[in-house]
């Protein structure tokens, strides 16, 4: 992820056309760059998104200034022209350079752990404010505009480590989060599916890590192009997709689409034992858009109930019935919207 160069803009030309600036009804291509591609800048793609550090979070990245002024040059097609990215880890005390030793950060920032009191050894609450300290730290790095500021996790390379606890790492990265917003930096989670298991386990609904945007890894255009339409790597919106030419080991950024209409679904019929119920999707835009239905009852998923219609049965009685329509198109990011509750009668 990290030995990566920018893509020419015209990558996707059979399949991607002009924009306005942040406008995003269809997919956009840009890049990324690095340490690795310091005096050797690629051609500027529409957006570009730069490393803040080396493979350690601890270390800056050699060129940043320069590639941030390369990357400030770039249109801002269906994306902000520029975003970053910042390595994360948690290395025990032992091993990290710098471990706080209380709640405070290295700058000397006191910072309020939600995980308690930080007593300078492994423990989440430390954890939290050595992310915390981490993206302050970032911040101070970075000068000109940024769209949003991606936490980049990857399981054991580049020198990077992570505790046994995936509870702690989380910790790590609720701690960067909350640094970024204390800055008003907008956060993303940057990650391969399988980094992501291994460093952070489940992510609970809870945790601010859940809803934050996602950069994906793909393993080449196609399927990152179909990737933007699959599961975020959490709940929030899947954003950008990456992928890398095998032939010149040049990675390459989509900006996954969103739809320029997605409407909130209707349903026809008596709420009934016996009666039929129809979902009314609406009108989405592009037409070409795939829906797919789940009907719910009290909101939870009722088996089997994946069709545009519904026959109300008696255990539905008394209940709240709602469904959600799922909105899927390649180079686009997933579209869930979902119905009113109504309730049935018995």
């Amino acid at each position: 992820m990290r030995r990566v160069l920018a893509v020419a803009a015209c990558v996707l030309a059979a399949v991607l056309v002009p924009q306005a600036a942040f406008a995003a009804s269809v997919p956009t291509v840009g890049g990324d760059v690095s340490r690795y591609q310091c005096g050797a800048l690629p051609v500027l793609g529409d957006f570009a998104v730069v490393a803040v550090n080396t493979g350690l979070p601890t270390e800056q990245n050699p060129c940043l200034a320069e590639q941030l002024a390369w990357a400030s040059a770039a249109p801002g097609v269906g994306h902000a022209r520029v975003d970053v990215y910042l390595a994360s880890a948690n290395p025990s005390p032992k091993k990290a350079s710098w471990w706080p030793k209380g709640d405070r950060t290295k700058r000397g920032t006191v910072v309020h752990s939600p995980y308690g009191s930080c007593t300078g050894t492994a423990t989440r609450a430390c954890s939290w404010v050595y992310g915390s300290s981490l993206a302050r730290d970032d911040v101070h790095r970075v000068t000109g505009s940024v769209g949003r500021w991606w936490i980049d996790v990857e399981g054991g390379r580049d020198g990077n480590s992570w505790s046994s606890s995936t509870a702690r790492n989380r910790a790590v990265l609720e701690g960067m989060v909350s640094g970024l917003k204390a800055a008003k930096k907008k956060a993303g989670l940057y990650a391969a599916n399988a980094h992501l298991r291994e460093v952070l386990g489940t992510v609970p609904a809870s945790s601010s890590i859940a809803k934050l945007p996602s950069w994906a890894v793909a393993a080449d255009q196609d399927a990152a192009l179909a990737r933007c339409s699959g599961a975020s790597l959490t709940s929030g919106r899947l954003t950008l997709v990456q992928w890398t030419d095998p032939g010149t080991r040049f990675d390459h950024d989509i900006a996954c689409a969103t739809f320029a209409k997605s409407p909130k679904p209707k349903i026809a019929g008596h709420y009934s034992v016996g009666s039929k119920l129809t979902a009314k999707a609406g009108t989405w835009a592009p037409g070409a858009v795939r829906l797919t239905y789940r009907w719910t009852r009290d909101g939870h998923a009722i088996a089997k109930a994946t069709h545009r219609t519904y026959t109300l049965k008696h255990a539905d009685a008394r209940h709240r019935i709602a469904v959600t329509v799922t909105a899927t198109e390649s180079g686009f990011s997933r579209a869930v919207e979902k119905s009113a509750a109504h309730r049935v009668r018995a």
